[in-house]
């Protein structure tokens, strides 16, 4: 069996060769489904939907009808469309009971700045609740809980975003074309 990180948040992938072996392995392997939202009175509340976890149909958030769900699988192999092979999953896991998943992987290139070795790694991030969007960075910072995933994103030099809404397929499938 695997061991999670240290805090527990996330599980190490480290012998998942594709992006979809460690979905399986973190347990990422569900999927989000939209359902009406309703009042007490059983009256639909226009332009909402409850963003719903497959495998226990646990509510992750109420969303405008604007959002467009990318499932982790669909978001998760983007990762090795775009960069291809020689990334070395680490670590897969979720946060804030699985409104935001996560994806990190070590890239085969080790660069040298300021005589300093440094080890490049790639973050993937995935919201299921509308707080932000998809978002793909590079970055020296190992990523294990929240605290990491938000230091690697807001301090990346490098990285990608889609929204959630509108066209995200088309621009998730425009960026793997390009």
């Amino acid at each position: 069996m695997r061991e999670t990180t240290w805090h527990g948040l996330g599980v190490r992938v480290e012998e998942a060769p594709t992006s979809q072996e460690a979905l399986e392995v973190a347990g990422l392997s569900w999927i989000v489904t939209q359902q009406p939202v309703y009042t007490t009175g059983r009256l639909i509340i226009a332009n909402y939907k409850d963003n719903i976890r497959s495998r226990d149909n646990c509510v992750l958030r109420v969303v405008s009808d604007r959002y467009q769900i990318v499932q982790n699988e669909e978001a998760f192999t983007f990762t090795d469309d775009l960069i291809g092979s020689g990334v070395r999953y680490e670590t897969a896991g979720a946060l804030q009971g699985g409104r935001k998943v996560w994806l990190f992987g070590k890239l085969p290139e080790r660069y040298i700045i300021a005589g300093k070795r440094i080890e490049p790694y790639l973050v993937f991030s995935n919201s299921h609740d509308g707080s932000t969007g998809i978002k793909i960075a590079l970055t020296p910072v190992r990523v294990v809980c929240q605290n990491t995933l938000n230091l690697a994103l807001n301090t990346a030099r490098r990285s990608w975003s889609a929204k959630h809404t509108g066209n995200v397929h088309t621009d998730i499938l425009f960026t793997k074309l390009n």
